[in-house]
């Protein structure tokens, strides 16, 4: 039977949702929840039964107020992605419809967005989640004739962008301290590179099978000791993590330090002087 003839029928319909939460690029990089008392697998993904209550969906055919408001226990896995830190990757969000039992699995999207904020109340989430429509209406990022280069570090494809190797940038350490926000790695971390240009780059980490990011605020070259962009969850003495350099977004970093300077985006050729000023170009 097709849904709409489960949703047609006076007997057989047994409706439930499904609900995706995805927040890595791995194949296990989700939270599968299901509003039935038995588990369900669909296309590869297992949904384990839990209490989940969400807004009504409506189509009114405009982007505003269509956000969705997701009420769940405060200790489910998603929730927890949230509760000191703000995750490293979207976390985005695919509810299907459908009927429990059917043979056809037909399960019907009826919402795709993703989770903006979380918010705790006793011992309840709320998830608030923006659909995918409203990314279509935003503004999109204009290039600007300026000096430094407009590019997200390490970002791009073969149309463009910044396109730096994030490989050839990465070195490799183990923790020697962890306080609060401060890590603190051993000498020679750094290898051949300038302590100084790692500041503005990035600090990777595995955290139960997930990449966790951190920016890097600051980096003190004398004690060995990095500034992180927040706090480090579960980092111990002796775990593995990638520190990533940044870049000034100029031409000395883009040629120097990553050599990518074929795809630097700024414009340094500018003029300094107005020709239309008091100055006299002549003499």
């Amino acid at each position: 039977m097709s849904y709409s003839q489960y949703e047609e029928s006076l007997f057989h319909g047994e409706p439930i949702d499904l609900f995706l939460f995805t927040y890595g690029t791995g194949s296990e990089d989700y939270f599968g929840y299901v509003d039935c008392e038995l588990p369900v697998t669909h296309e590869g993904k297992n949904y384990v039964p839990y209490p989940v209550e969400r807004d009504a969906i409506n189509s009114s055919g405009s982007l505003d107020k269509s956000g969705l408001s997701l009420r769940i226990d405060g200790n489910a896995g998603v929730a927890e992605l949230f509760r000191v830190y703000p995750p490293s990757q979207p976390v985005t969000l695919v509810i299907r419809q459908g009927h429990f039992g059917d043979p056809d699995a037909d399960f019907n999207v009826i919402w795709a967005g993703r989770v903006l904020s979380c918010g705790w109340e006793e011992n309840i989430a709320t998830l608030t989640c923006e659909p995918v429509s409203t990314s279509m209406g935003r503004t999109g990022l204009r290039r600007h004739f300026q000096y430094g280069c407009p590019h997200a570090l390490y970002m791009g494809d073969d149309a463009g962008g910044c396109r730096a190797s994030k490989a050839a940038a990465t070195r490799t350490s183990t923790v020697a301290g962890v306080t609060g926000s401060l890590l603190t790695l051993p000498s020679g971390w750094n290898g051949s590179f300038d302590k100084a240009k790692f500041s503005g780059g990035m600090i990777e980490w595995l955290l139960s099978g997930r990449v966790v990011r951190r920016a890097i605020v600051k980096v003190n070259a004398a004690t060995n000791v990095i500034t992180m962009g927040g706090p480090i969850p579960e980092l111990e003495v002796g775990d593995t993590v990638s520190v990533i350099l940044g870049c000034n977004h100029q031409m000395t970093d883009c040629a120097d330090l990553h050599n990518n300077i074929n795809d630097f985006g700024g414009q340094p050729w500018i003029p300094t002087k107005n020709p239309f000023g008091n100055t006299q170009n002549f003499y």
